[in-house]
């Protein structure tokens, strides 16, 4: 029985370790990422971005379901996050050729880089309530891999990379990611049918084995769905406010002074 404890007990003490774990994988793909891009293979680093982000995604969810999530494992992440979706991301830029250290175009990657540094600040202050299906903000992994998976895209299909719409984009993003603008931290839970289900399931089937096999020609354009659904869905809610307060003005004018106003 005390056996039985004592190997409860070493378990129990491990189960910090296996978030760390996807934690230290991110970090360690940022670190292969700048290696990459200073030895001139900027489009292998590109794919170790997009391997952190995965890895990103999943160490939050493991430390909730093991119940260990730690102030040390947060400042982790966090840092782990700056280097491979705020650094790396930049010197993959200047691999590629979208700015010299001498170039104007260097205030751009610049940009980028104090927006994502200034958008992880801003989330480790946010107290998020418990069931809030947004962030504040395009998340920093989110441009890193719109990035990415835009430089291996463009590279495929439209040669070459280099060009001002490149540069602008980068710009679109780092505005977005200090931005007030909200985005999906995932998919909201519809209630389906059997039927409305399974027809449901097919094209998500074959979303994943694009995924898996041309993830070039599917991710940069699915990233691109993700950031103009954040921006359509706030310029939506903004009409609508303003409906509203047009609306509430306008019935107050109708009704006039009431008894008593005035002198």
């Amino acid at each position: 029985m005390r056996r039985k404890r004592d190997r409860t007990k070493n378990l129990n003490g491990l189960r910090p370790v296996i978030p760390g774990l996807f934690t230290f994988g991110n970090l360690l793909c940022g670190f292969l990422a700048l290696l990459h891009s200073m030895g001139h293979n900027p489009f292998n680093a590109a794919w170790f971005i997009m391997i952190g982000a995965f890895l990103d995604s999943l160490d939050g969810k493991v430390a909730r379901m093991a119940k260990c999530s730690t102030p040390m494992g947060i400042q982790l992440d966090s840092l782990a996050d700056f280097l491979t979706f705020g650094v790396a991301p930049i010197a993959m830029m200047h691999g590629v050729g979208f700015f010299d250290l001498r170039d104007w175009r260097l205030a751009i990657g610049l940009l980028y880089l104090f927006a994502g540094a200034f958008r992880l600040a801003r989330f480790n202050l946010q107290a998020v309530p418990k069931g809030v299906n947004s962030f504040t903000g395009l998340p920093i992994p989110a441009a890193a891999v719109t990035v990415s998976s835009g430089v291996l895209f463009i590279q495929k299909v439209f040669p070459p990379i280099v060009g001002t719409g490149s540069l602008g984009g980068v710009a679109v993003m780092s505005w977005l990611m200090v931005s007030n603008i909200p985005y999906m931290k995932k998919l909201p839970n519809f209630k389906l049918t059997k039927r409305a289900g399974a027809l449901l399931l097919i094209p998500i089937l074959l979303l994943i084995l694009g995924l898996i096999l041309a993830p070039v020609y599917l991710i940069y354009p699915l990233m691109l769905i993700y950031i103009a659904h954040g921006l359509a869905r706030a310029v939506f809610n903004r009409l609508i406010h303003r409906k509203e307060r047009f609306y509430e003005e306008f019935q107050g004018d109708r009704e006039g002074p009431q008894e008593g106003d005035g002198c």
